[in-house]
């Protein structure tokens, strides 16, 4: 079997050739204290209308690429641009304006939300401070985004507080105020995960509903590839490991022929719900021979970030991978892609990579 070639440096960053909306070049941050980046020389490219899912464990850095893409936290190295423009370098007209195309929908509402705020007050903030809205249409410009996600548009429910709501009321009105402003680019950050089953298709689609009225694109933070392939089936997939990314690509693609050992193990985690499918797992899943998760990763420039958990390591995994094409705008960092084909069929089995998408509990 022949290998892929490698992609040229950076070349990883323009699977998508159209116009990019917001793109982080190189971009690595390092926190205080701590002894290797929370990202390393990560690169992203987000266009007009596009799903991007970004995937990985707890500390792999997706949250922080998330905050960096909206400008919340700036990064110690790399940059990033909205529209073309370097965001560093942006004069306090086009900050402000970036500000308002980039909307950030966190995990907890409940932490997100202030609690001393009536609802009438945190939608209306900011569409006020941007002057998106006149003080006197202010009460029917909350209505209507009441009615947009779904929530009881009247008086009585503007003047309640965070504390008042359920949980999936609280994350309707997270969304309600990224929209707010109006945004080309929500960052959700696992918008669903602190949600029950029954509530997160339904916001999905309301998120699904809202791209397709409005045309925005989104970056989706999440761990549960089901939730990513139901909400991201035309988009694409982005799998961080350790501050770095080792797949891109098509969210079929990604999940069915995966290109990097990593992905295999996010795969492999997920519950089957064929009894003949999961036996076939188990009996599989000792070929493997990943090493556990507590098991840290190499220091930041010492080569592959996978190779102190990955089966398939090798000598030549002292040397930093670089993005191989796979076809078809995916891309995977691993020098032995043959062989991860290889390991997905025996862990997975052949034709059988499936993950199934979230199902609602109840009839909405």
């Amino acid at each position: 079997m022949s290998v892929p070639g490698p992609i040229a440096p950076g070349a990883g960053r323009s699977l998508t050739a159209a116009g990019a909306l917001v793109e982080v070049d190189g971009v690595s941050h390092h926190f205080r204290g701590q002894d290797r980046p929370a990202l390393d020389s990560v690169s992203l490219r987000v266009t007009d209308g596009e799903i991007v899912a970004v995937v990985g464990e707890s500390g792999c850095g997706k949250s922080t690429l998330g905050r960096i893409c909206c400008g919340i936290i700036e990064p110690t190295h790399g940059t990033v641009h909205y529209r073309g423009k370097a965001v560093s370098s942006m004069s306090r007209r086009e900050v402000r304006q970036f500000r308002r195309g980039v909307q950030m929908v966190h995990q907890d509402p409940f932490a997100s939300l202030n609690p001393s705020l009536t609802l009438r007050t945190t939608l209306g903030y900011a569409a006020s401070y941007h002057r998106i809205v006149k003080r006197r249409e202010l009460n029917d410009f909350l209505m209507d985004l009441l009615r947009r996600v779904d929530l009881d548009a009247s008086a009585e429910f503007l003047d309640r507080f965070p504390h008042q709501l359920s949980g999936g009321q609280r994350q309707r009105v997270a969304v309600a105020r990224a929209l707010s402003l109006n945004p080309k680019l929500i960052v959700a950050d696992e918008a669903v995960s602190m949600l029950d089953v029954s509530m997160r298709v339904s916001v999905l689609d309301l998120l699904l509903g809202l791209q397709q009225d409005t045309g925005m694109a989104y970056i989706f933070i999440s761990h549960d590839l089901g939730v990513v392939r139901y909400f991201a089936s035309d988009g694409r997939i982005v799998v961080m490991f350790y501050g770095v990314i080792v797949e891109e690509g098509a969210t079929e693609d990604v999940i069915t022929r995966p290109g990097h050992p990593y992905t295999c193990s996010l795969l492999q985690s997920l519950p089957v719900p064929d009894p003949r499918r999961a036996r076939y797992r188990r009996q599989n899943q000792k070929a493997a021979q990943f090493t556990p998760s507590e098991v840290s990763g190499p220091a930041a420039g010492t080569g592959c970030v996978f190779r102190p958990r990955c089966p398939l390591a090798q000598d030549q995994c002292t040397q930093a991978p670089p993005m191989t094409d796979l076809g078809g705008n995916h891309a995977a960092a691993c020098w032995f892609p043959d062989k991860v084909a290889q390991l997905a069929t025996s862990i997975l089995g052949a034709g059988d990579v499936t993950v199934t998408p979230p199902q609602p509990l109840v009839e909405r």
